[in-house]
């Protein structure tokens, strides 16, 4: 009972989180007012004690993205995985880059890295309407 309990909680706070932020983007959107920074949401990632995800909702516009920072150790493991567009997509940036939902990654330094959530540029061409995500991060 106690598993199903979590597990709905988890559930209505997901789609709580993806319904905040599309209501953002929809709103910012009507008004004409919206900066891909405003809307990335909390730019630091950390995990509460015991946990390995950390959550973020979001939106970009056109050729923008969002930007994450997060501190890990050498040889901790990260992935992460976006609800929303199918054209966006997260990226350990630096000078590879790898696409963080499709592989798990092994850090290879001890410090502060950063996650930029992205779209192709031909989609970031083809119109300025927000696309909304949920972007999960898992750092083990």
């Amino acid at each position: 009972m106690k598993v199903l309990s979590k597990l709905t909680t988890s559930t209505v706070f997901i789609l709580g989180m993806m319904g905040a932020g599309t209501m953002t983007a929809q709103a910012a959107s009507q008004t004409g007012d919206l900066h891909y920074n405003a809307d990335c949401g909390v730019k630091e990632l950390r995990m509460a004690k015991g946990s390995y995800d950390v959550n973020r909702a979001g939106a970009i516009k056109g050729n923008g993205y969002c930007e994450y920072q997060f501190y890990a150790k050498k040889g901790q493991k990260v992935s992460a995985t976006i609800i929303g567009s199918n054209d966006l997509y997260p990226l350990l940036y630096g000078i590879v880059s790898p696409d963080l939902s499709s592989e798990t990654v092994t850090l290879d330094k001890t410090g502060e890295h950063t996650i930029r959530v992205v779209q192709p540029r031909n989609q970031g061409r083809e119109g300025n309407t927000p696309k909304p995500y949920y972007l999960t991060v898992t750092i083990k």
